[in-house]
């Protein structure tokens, strides 16, 4: 080559120009413009349009097609009896004003959008999302402009005076997987966020593979890495944390409180603002600082501390085990080591689990001898067993042990165990004999608190009391049979695994009495001491989070109990309405949105798409491939949706008619409608495909014009019946010689059976929910501890019967009947689904709970309403399922098939019982057991037809 070839730009990187209809010979066929360019293109290939499909074949398309369902036979009826010339029309319109549009619509967009009801990633927890789904539903039923449903979608918060479901609409850019993993990178994972908006954004409007040039630059490739990061600029303000979502949504979010709970939010709000407003930091912050420094001076006096009287032993654990009371019992370690580090009283002991330690001769006592053992403690997790925090056994010698349960979620991310104290004697045989209690409540895990555990020496459980925080902690009694010796020769130990689980978390300030403690003093190590300690702090070596922290406890505690009683007082209250207000957060719904930070961080071109490999500083801009943004639009995501919807944008409205086309003929003009670019497929009617985004554009991108415009073509109405021609020529019907025909998605493979059984739940809307699956698929997969979406629970009731786009989507689990028919995990953005054809699929419509209690419900409609005559039950079934009458033939077959069934159940009642029990709705159990589960086969059959569950 003696110089570089001319690169012409790519097809669809030009801007679409409206072709002119192109002349065809059977003009008779064409019902629109759609028509000609088919028509054309079979003519070209020297093929003819097949026959128009049956009435009722078609209403069954056309219901699928646009509501998700099927028609029912009344709506059949009323089609086929109808004579007017616009009576197919008349069913489009009445379809596309169902509300059941807007769901049909969004089962394609909740795959483009990656939604799902948890985080992704390993612990993979719950989210709530379902808020935005309901506006995604809302806004098709709308018939929201298409250009209005990308900006309020991509930008919704930066427009003017934006209300809240425009925020809302925002969620789009959300729905993207979070991570909260332990060790993770915070800065790595908020670029793979925006990363994943980039990726997402650009394949749903543009279908553009733009991560490839996330890394580096490719030889062909129109867009540079440049170009990618400056696309990424758009979506790198945002307020969100690198890691987060361990509670629930991820910052930032919007809440969205009933009527009722806004109206508590309002009340809240506006006590707290009085509440504030009545302690003024101009005149609460000098009293503070004059109290801070007096009582620093004063701490010793003011700060009393329990009387040493009866102090047998004090461990402060400062770095260090020695006995601080003066009687020399220091600690000692057997085995592992103790580590020290910041805890309430100044430093803490930190216990792995696998250290051994024991204090010389502390906490020996007589069961008639009154005593006291306090300690700060923070305890570790211990899910399934029991762990023992301090002890002092011998072989066969009885003692006395302080011991934890095995812990158990018990909300806001925190497990809890219950508190075992035991008192036992010295033991000859095997029995227990002592005294046995234990909390009532579990203790809460994984904070600091302050234990005291008084006994009065009576020999009783009623002489056992616990205190937690200071207050009395109820306690049951197990046990109460202490009559011998609780002395034994064994030391005071933690971690002995001769005697139980060592124990795992921390401890701080332990003293041992020998004698019972009173109230005051209880309040005092447990209220006062930490502040004494606090005011005592050297705060040079303090990080400024740490200072904070102290100042703000130190506030806290001036407020509560030193400051002058009007503000005292009104400090209660306020912390008292805080404590609702954070209550009521807890339960008001909340969804993830978009936000601007207040300063954008600053986007770098990342060398190999490395977070840590920051080069040239960037921009937010659009590729240098594709027009520049339009005049006078920010640089921000409103002007990237302005940029997106311009009508000389090359991509958007193709791309959006190309995944229409998609949606009612099985493939896209383009098949790879995720990929427009050089390694995509071209335009098999390349024509066509500009004439309809240029008539979208024209239509002020009205979608449900859109879908009217295909939906009444004289393409989409052909019958599905193939030849062997056809087959030969145009074996995936590219060229549409014929009607549509292709299993129907995974979704309405079961709202179908829920359907035709007259089971199916036609709320709209709402939280996502929870029907049958098999069980432990969750479990095995589940990260487990505290938190959500870990444990599989399956709603009750009508829940159970809901349409399968509200049902929830673990990323990690997908729902078994739904992926089996090819549904996406949603990990990433999905623009078109697999379709496969596998035997798992048989054995879900034959065995899944769902589908069994399908049949049996379709059975019982059967024998109540279409009368004893076999062959009337079968066509009433039949009809249901499928729209159409059965075949004489397909009649006999399904009467033999009932009568065998009926002769086998009459043998065994047992069986018939089994499958009559399969699901939670009722059935008539006055009815024949033998008959309805004979008809629940035949129902069964019918549900399994292929042609039950394609759209022809």
């Amino acid at each position: 080559m003696t110089k570089a070839p001319k690169w012409d730009t790519h097809w669809a990187y030009t801007a679409p120009k409206r072709p002119s209809l192109p002349s065809v010979k059977n003009t008779a066929w064409i019902k629109n413009p759609i028509d000609a360019f088919i028509l054309a293109r079979l003519e070209r290939e020297g093929l003819k349009p097949s026959p128009p499909a049956g009435k009722t074949t078609l209403l069954r398309r056309l219901s699928f097609d646009l509501t998700g369902l099927p028609p029912t036979p009344a709506e059949v009826d009323s089609f086929l009896s109808a004579t007017s010339l616009d009576a197919y029309e008349k069913q489009v319109d009445r379809l596309l004003n169902s509300r059941r549009f807007g769901e049909r619509m969004a089962m394609q967009w909740l795959d483009l959008s990656r939604y799902a009801d948890t985080h992704g990633y390993h612990i993979d927890s719950h989210r709530d999302m379902w808020h935005w789904r309901d506006w995604v539903i809302s806004a098709f039923n709308r018939n929201l402009p298409f250009d209005q449903f990308t900006t309020e979608q991509l930008a919704g918060d930066l427009l003017p005076n934006a209300t809240l479901q425009q925020k809302l609409a925002t969620g789009f850019s959300r729905n993207h997987m979070i991570n909260f993993e332990g060790g993770a990178i915070p800065e790595e994972y908020q670029t793979e966020y925006v990363v994943d908006r980039v990726e997402t954004t650009s394949a749903v409007w543009m279908a553009m593979t733009m991560g490839c040039a996330r890394c580096h630059d490719h030889k062909y490739d129109p867009i540079r890495q440049k170009d990618f990061y400056r696309f990424f600029a758009f979506f790198n303000s945002i307020p969100e944390n690198g890691l987060d979502g361990r509670e629930g949504n991820a910052t930032p979010m919007i809440q969205l409180p009933s009527a009722q709970q806004a109206a508590e939010l309002k009340r809240l709000k506006q006590a707290i603002k009085l509440r504030e407003e009545a302690l003024p930091e101009a005149k609460v912050n000098p009293l503070f600082e004059k109290w801070q420094v007096e009582t620093w001076r004063e701490s010793r006096n003011l700060f009393t501390m329990p009387s040493s009287d009866g102090l047998m032993a004090h461990y402060e654990f400062d770095g260090h085990l020695s006995d601080t009371s003066g009687h020399y019992r220091h600690g000692r370690t057997w085995r592992g080591a103790v580590t020290f580090g910041p805890n309430v009283i100044g430093q803490g002991g930190e216990f792995n689990g696998e250290t051994h330690l024991s204090f010389d001769g502390a906490g020996d006592f007589e069961r008639t001898q009154p005593f006291s053992i306090a300690f700060w403690f923070n305890k570790g997790g211990s899910a399934g067993q029991e762990i023992t925090l301090l002890q002092k056994l011998g072989h066969r010698q009885g003692g006395y042990e302080l011991a934890f349960d095995g812990s158990v979620p018990v909300g806001d991310l925190k497990r809890g165990s219950h508190l075992y104290v035991r008192l036992v004697a010295s033991l000859r045989d095997d029995t227990f004999q002592g005294i046995e209690v234990k909390t009532k409540t579990r203790i809460r895990m994984g904070i600091p608190q302050h234990l005291v555990l008084n006994y009065d020496g009576s020999s009783k459980a009623a002489g056992v009391r616990l205190f937690l925080g200071g207050k009395p902690f109820e306690v049951e009694v197990l046990r109460d049979s202490l009559t011998g010796s609780i002395r034994n020769y064994g030391q005071l130990e933690i971690g002995n695994k001769n005697f139980g689980n060592a124990y795992r978390g921390s401890l701080d300030d332990l003293r041992i009495y020998q004698r019972e403690l009173s109230g005051t003093e209880i309040e005092q190590l447990s209220l006062r001491h930490p502040i004494r300690s606090l005011l005592s702090a050297d705060t040079r070596k303090f990080s400024e989070n740490q200072k904070k922290a102290r100042r703000e406890k130190l506030k806290d505690y001036f407020l509560t109990y030193e400051a002058s009683e009007p503000y005292r007082r009104r400090y209660t209250e306020l912390t008292q309405l805080k404590k609702e207000k954070a209550a009521l957060d807890k339960v008001v719904p909340t969804s993830m949105v978009m936000e601007e930070m207040e300063k954008a961080r600053e986007t770098h071109v990342l060398g190999r798409g490395d977070y840590r490999n920051e080069g040239e500083k960037v921009a937010p801009g659009v590729p240098s491939s594709l027009p520049p943004l339009p005049a006078g639009v920010p640089q921000n995501r409103l002007g990237l949706a302005r940029w997106l919807c311009d009508p000389s944008h090359p991509l958007t409205a193709r791309v959006a008619v190309n995944r229409y086309w998609q949606m009612y003929f099985g493939h896209g003009i383009v098949k790879t409608a995720e990929d427009f670019g050089s390694q995509g497929e071209v335009p098999v009617h390349a024509e066509l495909l500009d004439w309809l985004a240029t008539e979208f554009t024209r239509t002020s991108w009205d979608i449900k014009q859109m879908q009217r415009l295909i939906v009444t073509s004289a393409a989409y109405r052909q019958s599905s019946h193939v030849t062997p021609e056809l087959v030969e020529k145009d074996p995936e019907n590219r060229f549409l010689a014929r009607g549509p025909r292709f299993r129907l998605p995974a979704e309405m493979v079961r709202d179908n059976a829920l359907a035709v059984s007259g089971l199916l739940n036609d709320e709209i809307g709402g939280p996502s929910v929870s029907p049958y699956q098999p069980k432990g698929l969750w479990e095995e997969m589940a990260f487990g501890d505290v938190f959500s979406a870990q444990t599989y629970v399956p709603s009750t009731g009508k829940d159970l019967y809901r349409r399968s786009m509200y049902t929830f989507w673990k990323r990690t689990v997908p729902p078994p009947s739904l992926a089996t028919f090819d549904a996406p995990d949603r990990e990433k953005c999905t623009a078109r689904r697999a379709l496969t054809n596998t035997p798992l699929q048989a054995l879900v419509l034959m065995n899944d709970p769902t589908y069994v209690e399908a049949a049996r419900a379709l059975a019982q409609r059967t024998l109540t309403e279409a009368g004893r005559d076999p062959a009337n039950r079968v066509q009433f079934a039949f009809r249901r399922a499928t729209g159409r009458k059965p075949a004489a033939a397909e009649v006999r077959l399904l009467t033999e098939l009932a009568q065998k069934q009926l002769g086998a159940y009459r043998r065994d009642k047992m069986a018939a019982a089994d499958l009559l029990r399969v699901g939670d709705s009722p059935f008539d159990e006055k009815a024949n057991a033998s008959e309805l589960a004979a008809w629940t086969v035949v129902a069964s059959s019918i549900l399994n037809l292929d042609e039950t569950i394609t759209k022809e």
